[in-house]
């Protein structure tokens, strides 16, 4: 009588593998979006933190600095860049990597930024290449470090504006623009995403567009404001 031998067919293996691969597949998909939501949501957080800090400062310095007035832009938009995290760090705003330096007498030269600070402050996704970086890297060659997700640091900078005239409006003006017409109140924040690009961000519709040679969308930008806050 012939002993039956033990072990698994070619059939049942294939299944076997099938349903690691579908499981894998199903994991790795849910892992992946719980990742970019993390990153959203801090995204999220970093710019109303940003919004939040330039409204204190407003209150404590009692008007704007010259260094928010002055601050760099990056297309038409105004960046938060290493001077506005120098004033923020100053009047003890936002958590901000720096150092303090041989006094020069100038408000927003007595530090230096460090760390994922060193060249303003960032969204969460410029900040991993950050960290990633050489430590003796800044200026220029820090901005144009790639991100993996898109664009570059500079392209990850929180963009900022301000309500210059007092009016209770942050609204377009002859010296640059916001992404929409008006929106009530004195500052509003907002990043371009993960692809590191702002797109139509005038509009809640998805969309593709160019910026700097590269299709971006507006669905992933980050805003400090709600659609109810603007008057068209």
């Amino acid at each position: 009588m012939k002993k039956r031998q033990s072990g698994f067919t070619l059939i049942e293996m294939m299944v076997v593998i099938g349903i690691i691969g579908i499981l894998a597949a199903v994991l790795t998909g849910g892992y992946t979006y719980a990742v970019k939501s993390a990153r959203k949501a801090k995204a999220t957080e970093a710019v109303s933190n940003a919004r939040t800090a330039l409204e204190m400062l407003y209150q404590r310095a009692e008007g704007w600095p010259q260094a928010i007035i002055d601050a760099r832009k990056e297309g038409e938009y105004q960046v938060m860049d290493e001077n506005v995290a120098r004033v923020l760090f100053k009047y003890g705003l936002l958590n901000v990597d720096c150092k303090k330096v041989a006094s020069s007498g100038q408000l927003e030269t007595d530090y230096t930024l460090r760390g994922v600070d060193r060249c303003g402050i960032a969204d969460p996704w410029a900040q991993e290449a950050l960290k990633a970086a050489d430590k003796n890297l800044s200026g220029q060659a820090l901005l144009s470090r790639t991100v993996s997700t898109g664009g570059t640091v500079r392209d990850h900078l929180i963009y900022f504006a301000v309500d210059r005239d007092d009016d209770g409006f942050v609204e377009r003006g002859k010296d640059g623009f916001v992404p929409v017409s008006k929106v009530r109140g004195r500052v509003i924040t907002w990043c371009a995403g993960a692809d590191g690009g702002l797109g139509d961000c005038s509009t809640d519709k998805r969309g593709k567009t160019k910026v700097n040679g590269r299709s971006v969308t507006n669905g992933d930008n980050v805003y400090s404001w709600q659609r109810a806050q603007e008057v068209r």
